[in-house]
Order: structure tokens, then sequence, then C-alpha cells
């Protein structure tokens, strides 16, 4: 007797995917989505150069800015303390972004700390930055605003920052709030969705996740 193996998520939860990328396409209209590219770390896709200092920090904020696109948003680090110390000192070490609307002047903050892990770094700066992408269709996108932080984080994967979704969390140490499973699921789709080589992303993701991803890759297909 076969079995099939047990999904990696729900039904309700491929449901919703599948709803929010298609509200991502009329909502953004189809040529949008017809030139959505899988962001990858490299120079195809950002200018900004090495360093930990707050002129790169918005470099890189305004290449996703661009890439998303959105307007330009000034970004500027939390006032933390040294890593180090934080687990005994401070309750806030887990805040990795912070985006403040304001219609005039929004404003991003940012844990200096995570510049020295990039690929956390440009994934909290895309959350962030698809706040204010998302700002004015909180209550229309699918599930409402009970899921806000949730679409947030699957839109940044609609918008072809999947690698980074995936990767990210799982370099700075922390699961985000979608699920790495649910992130890979995502991914999958957006791959098929947009004519994307699955080996275009297996290859350039940590071995846990490129095996979610092909995992998901599997289980989407067969879906």
């Amino acid at each position: 007797m076969f079995l099939r193996k047990r999904a990696s998520i729900s039904d309700d939860l491929k449901g919703w995917i599948f709803e929010s990328f298609d509200w991502a396409d009329e909502t953004f209209g189809q040529d949008w989505a017809q030139s959505r590219q899988l962001v990858t770390a490299s120079h195809d896709f950002f200018t900004a150069g090495a360093g930990d200092t707050p002129q790169i920090a918005q470099q890189i904020a305004d290449d996703i800015a661009r890439l998303i696109p959105v307007r330009y948003i000034a970004v500027a680090p939390l006032h933390m303390i040294d890593p180090e110390y934080r687990h005994n000192y401070q309750d806030t070490a887990s805040v990795a972004g912070l985006y403040h609307h304001d219609p005039d002047n929004p404003l991003i903050n940012y844990d200096p700390a995570l510049m020295h892990q990039p690929v956390a770094f440009i994934s909290t700066l895309t959350h962030e930055l698809m706040h204010a992408r998302l700002a004015n269709y909180v209550a229309l996108m699918p599930g409402g605003e009970a899921v806000h932080e949730l679409s947030t984080d699957l839109h940044c994967i609609t918008h072809g920052f999947g690698l980074f979704a995936i990767d990210g969390p799982a370099q700075a140490g922390w699961s985000g709030y979608m699920t790495q499973e649910s992130r890979a699921y995502a991914l999958a789709e957006f791959l098929a969705r947009h004519g994307v080589d699955p080996d275009d992303a297996l290859r350039r993701l940590n071995p846990r996740g490129a095996k979610a991803l092909k995992r998901a890759i599997s289980e989407h297909a067969a879906d």
C-alpha cells in the first residue's frame, strides 16, 4: 500500500497563497506581473558596495525600493547596544526592523548589527519596504488586516524576493511571520507562475532551504 506524503502546509494556506498571488497581479497590473524576476544577491540587482555604514544601508534600501517598486524611504539605524550583551540587558534585541508609516515622511529603522548578515538584512528591509507598498491595501488583501504581517511576508515573495525570504530568517536565527514550509511553497508558486527554472533558485539557497523548496516544488506540481 502506497501512501502520499503528508502535505507540508494546509489546503487553506495554499488557497490563501494562490489568492494572494492573483490579488497582487490584479492590483499592480498585468505588465508588472509579466516583468517579475527572481531577485538574487548580485550586481544585476544591487548597486551598493560593501560596508556597514548608514550610507550603504540607504543604498541597499534604495535598490530594493526600485525593484519593488516603492518611492524613496529614508532608513536609519536603531540605537542598540552591542549584540554581545543584548541577551542580558535589552528586551528589544529581537527587533530587526521597524516601519513608521507617514504619508509625507515614512521612516524605516533597522538593527545595525544585522548588516553583518547581508541576506538577512536585505530580507528585513524588503519586509519593511513592503509595508509601504501595501499600506493602502491592508483591508483589501486576502485575509484582511488580521493577517497583515503574514501578507507582508508573502508579498516579498510575490515581488521576487523569495530567496531572501527563505535564507534571510535562517541566517539571522529567527523564523519571521510565515513558516519556512509556507515560504517555500509560495516560492514554488512564484517560479511556476513566472516560468523561472527551479534550478536557478535551488542552487542559490542554503542546503536546508533548498531541501524545503525541492519538496515544495514537488508538492506544488502534484497540487
